[in-house]
């Protein structure tokens, strides 16, 4: 009886199991293309710039914006930042200011 409870029990455990996961499936992409830019809010002050610079500092840390500029891609509009980390490493990091650009108004 004791045989029949452990096999039930590894029998439910087994069917119950996640399925496996592929490591690239989980590597976090986000910023690195228009197509997983990271949307900046449409009410984020000051253009969306303090929320893009925190943004990257929390994912980066310590950065120096290198260059940049703005484009439209399938009718979206996106911010490219072009950052040097303290290592010398350089990253290209997109945002998507659609909604922002929207509610924009000059000073």
């Amino acid at each position: 009886m004791k045989r029949a409870l452990v096999i039930l029990v590894v029998l439910v455990s087994c069917k119950t199991a996640p399925k496996a996961v592929p490591a690239a499936a989980m590597v976090d992409v986000a910023g690195e293309s228009v197509e997983t830019a990271v949307t900046v809010p449409a009410d984020a002050p000051n253009g969306g710039v303090d929320f893009e610079n925190n943004w990257i500092f929390d994912r980066f840390g310590r950065f120096r914006r290198d260059a940049g500029g703005t484009g439209v891609h399938n009718g979206r509009r996106y911010d490219v930042v072009k950052i040097e980390l303290p290592n010398g490493d350089k990253k290209t990091v997109y945002f998507d200011i659609t909604e922002n650009w929207k509610r924009w108004s000059p000073p």
